[in-house]
């Protein structure tokens, strides 16, 4: 990536030779900045990252920073398409295990959370109107009506509180328009892809507005289910009676809806409610998944369930019968457990090919397709997401110095998932989940200005509450291995905060913040083996398990409750060179709640559930933040460097993945994000990032060496994007854009299993739109992934189980889309 580097020296360098060149202290006289649009310069963002209107500009953390115009120009759908835009963010909208387009598993410089199981909290908090989504499934919301996106990047424990350890995403929609108004845009596209969106606003009286959107999205999955040759075979998948029967030929596609309201009242001029609701539902097909390698061997030391069913059905009878080779493998091939607790059993497998007309098919690398758009599996494949809330917003201006605003925000969100995962016509791995959850926080903040305005503070009281119930089932080898997994948290937090901005001269402020938080949470599961298997193969007695009169049960017995402290603080320090050019520097830190492994398939020692305790960051950071040539071009620069302790990563055990602390690491990195508008028709904007992390102490136990790379951080990631207004003519503006996102090797699990390494990824997008003049109308034509450049994007390997299974992402796809807005 020799270009990558020189891209980073070369913006140093520019960035270093202005800054000495034009070193105006910031009191001096100076012309006034004019507009930047009416001079055709960068456009000006105005976030909320410190709780108070700024320009991105002024505020001293690494954001980036995401206008409407951009998510609509560059295609951005959802939250995960925002991954090719902010350097050293990682967003994909996936997990192992279970595979979802509705699903958002979110790094940011290396620190996140790749499980979508509710007893872990996400790394990146992802936020809408200042409330925060608890759950990583029904996170990759559809970006509705949105007037802008700030991805704010290291930790925001102090303003945004836990599970901001590696960073937030704060997605803020549109207030309702004061006068009438209808936008609305359809789109046709590769495999019957049909989306819709629309909003109106319609004021109701001077001082009460409304707002109505809504969108519908429909795509065809990209890999196609396509029959074993000569398969007469006999499966077992949907006798379990708990996984919904597969009526579908195709993996990896969208269907899904979603509405917004909101309803402004500007009561007075000082006092202003904001109330906001809005259901999505997608009831679409699961991800695609490729069988990329098996495990079968019958004489491995430590045999996988997959050569255990081979055993069973391949083998005559006789060989069971007490005294031949294979009786020790009678009880497993033995009758089955229903699937579900008092479920009806199934019979058992030994011999069966010997004793049935209509054999079964065995596993093995026979169902490797070698083509990443075509799957032998045909079994469980749906991904049911509904998500609603509502978020009242009050602002109340006390005098010229003192405004107060609330917050509230209540959620459920209810997930239905069902994976076939090992690629075949049979039944080898299959995963369900059920989510159902509910949550409410309440926080308030008091917003100040003193000293002139020299000092500008905020004060904050948070609470969240969260409940949820989760059942997590795996069905392995016909019902060898049935793991029924019910579990429960009740969560709540609470948390106080300040964070103020102290100007000492014109030029020099420090940055002064503080959050404590208190997390109490209480946990129980009852996770069960099914059809004994553990029992059966002899690998544990009725007593090592945790209740010997349900020899099923192997989660340890009773509830658990447990509190986590933290005190995290943000110092730092900005300097103004020029009104132009603002250096800083940043302390910060950040943790993430600690909790209990749900997934068992093996009894623990001592019976004792398997508790990981928080991680934490502490982040040292560097930047600047220049606007140059008279707002022509804009070009920030960010090094950072973060201690982090007690990661808690995915290690598998058995078949189980166990939650683990993993000790200590380091990581350091660079963020060049530069914005151009050399002439008013030609806009650019690019970044570059780059991370180094890296173990530096490992606990006892841990299945991997210092040497190991992160899970789902490259280690460099690239962007490039130009509008150009080519020409004027039919009564409008032709625009071109063009966009190219690269990022290197990435890790899809903690011990970088080698099938599930994803290479070095290159993606290019491009499209011609047709702006009216003076009219409403925008016609636009589209590729995305022009190269078809296809990787990696999560991955399940089991040792246990005998199958790896890949998620690539999707092919090369075109589109037309049409848009009125009045």
């Amino acid at each position: 990536m020799s270009f990558v580097k020189s891209a980073y020296y070369t913006s140093t360098a520019l960035l270093t030779s202005i800054a000495l060149c034009g070193l105006t202290p910031a009191n001096a006289q100076e012309t006034p900045q004019a507009d930047s649009a009416s001079q055709g310069g960068v456009e000006e963002i105005v976030v909320t990252a410190q709780k108070r209107a700024q320009s991105v500009q002024e505020v001293p953390i690494a954001i980036t920073a995401v206008t409407a115009e951009a998510i609509k120009n560059q295609g951005i759908n959802s939250v995960a398409d925002l991954s090719k835009l902010a350097p050293n963010v990682q967003l994909d909208q996936s997990a192992p295990i279970f595979s979802s387009s509705q699903i958002l598993t979110g790094f940011i410089r290396g620190i996140g959370q790749n499980d979508v199981s509710s007893s872990l909290e996400p790394g990146v908090g992802v936020y809408i109107d200042g409330a925060i989504l608890a759950r990583s499934i029904g996170a990759n919301v559809d970006l509705l009506d949105v007037e802008r996106i700030e991805v704010l990047k290291g930790p925001q424990g102090t303003l945004f509180g836990r599970n901001t350890i590696g960073g937030a995403i704060s997605i803020v929609t549109r207030d309702p328009s004061d006068k009438f108004a209808v936008r609305a845009e359809a789109t046709y596209g590769s495999r019957d892809r049909m989306e819709f969106r629309g909003t109106v606003d319609v004021p109701l009286t001077p001082t009460l507005s409304t707002q109505f959107s809504m969108s519908r999205r429909i795509q065809e999955g990209f890999q196609r289910s396509i029959p074993y040759p000569g398969d007469t075979h006999v499966t077992d998948e949907y006798n379990l009676n708990i996984i919904p029967r597969n009526s579908e030929d195709h993996r990896g596609g969208t269907d899904s809806f979603s509405v917004r309201g909101k309803v402004k009242w500007e009561a007075t001029p000082d006092l202003t409610f904001k109330v906001t609701g809005d259901y999505a539902r997608a009831d679409e097909q699961a991800g695609a998944v490729s069988l990329v390698a098996t495990d079968t061997n019958p004489l491995a030391p430590a045999p996988t369930y997959a050569a255990v069913y081979n055993s069973c059905i391949g083998a005559p009878p006789v060989l069971f019968t007490p005294g031949q080779p294979l009786a020790f493998l009678a009880p497993i091939c033995g009758p089955r457990g229903g699937g579900v607790p008092g479920g009806a059993a199934l019979p058992g497998l030994a011999g069966y090919n010997f004793t049935n007309a209509n054999p079964r098919l065995a596993f093995g690398n026979q169902f490797i397709t070698n083509d990443i758009d075509t799957t032998y599996a045909n079994g469980a494949n749906r991904s049911l997401v509904r998500t609603w809330g509502v978020t009242g917003q009050i602002d109340l201006r006390l005098n010229e110095a003192l405004s107060i605003k609330s917050i509230t925000n209540y959620r459920e969100v209810k997930g239905d998932l069902a994976n076939d995962i090992d690629g075949s016509p049979i039944m080898i791995a299959t995963t369900l989940s059920r989510l159902r959850a509910k949550q409410f926080s309440q926080e308030l903040q008091l917003n100040g200005s003193f000293w002139d305005n020299r000092i500008k503070s905020v004060v904050g009281l948070y609470y969240f509450w969260e409940k949820n119930d989760n059942l997590e089932n795996a069905y392995l080898s016909e019902g060898l291995g049935q793991f029924y997994g019910p579990y429960y948290n009740n969560n709540r937090s609470y948390a106080a905060y300040t964070h103020n901005n102290v100007q000492l001269t014109d030029a020099l402020s420090l940055t002064l913040g503080a959050r404590y938080t208190k997390d109490r949470k209480r946990f129980s599961a009852g996770q069960s083996d099914l059809n004994l298997s553990l029992l059966k193969l002899g690998l544990f007695t009725a007593g090592q398990l945790p209740n010997p009169a349900d020899p099923t049960r192997i989660y340890p017995l009773g509830s658990y409750r447990d509190t986590y402290d933290n005190f995290s603080v943000r110092v730092g320090a900005e300097y103004k060179v020029t009104r132009a050019i603002m250096l800083y520097g940043s302390y910060a830190e950040g943790f993430k709640s600690g909790g209990y492994t749900t997934r068992l398939s093996i009894p623990t020692p001592g019976n004792i559930a398997p508790q990981f305790d928080p991680e934490t960051a502490k982040t040292f950071e560097v930047g600047a933040k220049t606007s140059l040539f008279d707002r022509k071009l804009q070009l920030n620069v960010a090094g950072f460097h973060t201690d982090y302790e007690n990661l808690q990563i995915i290690v598998v055990r058995g078949i189980s993945p166990f939650i683990e602390n993993a000790g200590k690491a380091k990581i350091d990195g660079f963020e060049v994000e530069a914005v151009a508008r050399p002439i008013p028709e030609l806009r650019i904007n690019g970044s570059v990032g780059y991370v180094n992390a890296r173990y530096t102490q490992l606990d006892p136990g841990v299945t991997f060496t210092l040497n190991n790379r992160f899970v789902n951080t490259p280690e460099w990631t690239a962007f490039i994007g130009a509008d150009l207004d080519l020409y004027k003519g039919l009564g409008g503006t032709f625009t071109v854009h063009g966009d190219y996102n690269y990022k290197s090797r990435i890790a899809r699990d903690a011990v970088n299993t080698a099938a599930l390494i994803s290479p070095d990824q290159n993606v290019f997008n491009a499209s011609l739109r047709w702006r009216q003049a003076d009219g409403p109308l925008e016609f636009k034509v589209g590729a995305k992934n022009i190269t078809n450049n296809r990787f990696i994007v999560t991955g399940t390997q089991v040792d246990a189980v005998g199958a790896t299974t890949v998620n690539y992402s999707p092919p090369r796809e075109y589109y037309a889309t049409v848009s009125v807005d009045f």
